[in-house]
């Protein structure tokens, strides 16, 4: 069982949610405290009561990094996932370089989620920028096949699959579920009028841009 301390200011409405998304029997995650700043989780929070932190990223009164470094200079062993509606890519920079595990946007999906906490359940990093998987895919109008403007979540998933990986190891490398992918390639695919992924690699290889 994963076991989750939720850190939110907002926190009625995000335990809710989160007890919506998740059901101990059949996914294997539940929560275990909570808190609505870091001084509550200092007094009260044990270390062997939960596995990871649930944070969000804009708490009132507190700073971001400073709440971060607090987490691990008191929990060094707890890994954090920031769960927040900040989709700016400098926050993201900034969150991971202060050593958090995961970043997902409150708007990912419920399987986007629930692999971002396996995984680093697992011990692992789930640093794919999450708004690039659907929101972002390539636009035929933006560029022309010679110099098509990828996103680097698209980028990474060609390269893999130009190298001869399936869709499982792509997820598994990446962290990304696999019919994430198969949207992706298929978004892809239709972009630039091809019939199958072999097709796909062939045409963008031919350009030099895989």
């Amino acid at each position: 069982m994963i076991r989750l301390f939720v850190i939110e200011d907002h926190l009625m409405v995000i335990l809710s949610s989160f007890r919506f998304l998740f059901r101990p029997q059949r996914d294997g995650i539940t929560i275990s405290g909570s808190a609505e700043s870091i001084d509550d989780v200092i007094l009260k929070a044990s270390p062997l009561d939960f596995d990871i932190f649930i944070l969000d990223l804009h708490i009132p009164n507190h700073q971001p990094i400073d709440n971060v470094k607090n987490l691990k200079q008191h929990f060094p062993d707890k890994p954090i996932i920031i769960y927040t509606g900040e989709k700016s890519a400098i926050w993201k920079s900034r969150m991971f370089h202060e050593g958090v595990s995961a970043y997902i946007t409150k708007d990912s999906t419920r399987e986007e989620l629930k692999l971002a906490i396996q995984k680093v359940a697992q011990g692992e990093r789930f640093n794919v920028f999450i708004q690039e998987i659907s929101k972002k895919n390539y636009n035929p109008d933006d560029s022309t096949i010679d110099n098509p403007k990828f996103t680097t979540l698209q980028r990474s998933i060609l390269s893999y699959l130009a190298n001869g990986s399936t869709h499982k190891e792509i997820s598994d490398k990446i962290g990304v579920s696999r019919s994430m992918i198969e949207k992706i390639l298929k978004s892809m695919r239709e972009s630039f009028k091809v019939k199958n992924n072999l097709e796909l690699i062939k045409l963008l290889s031919k350009a030099g841009s895989v």
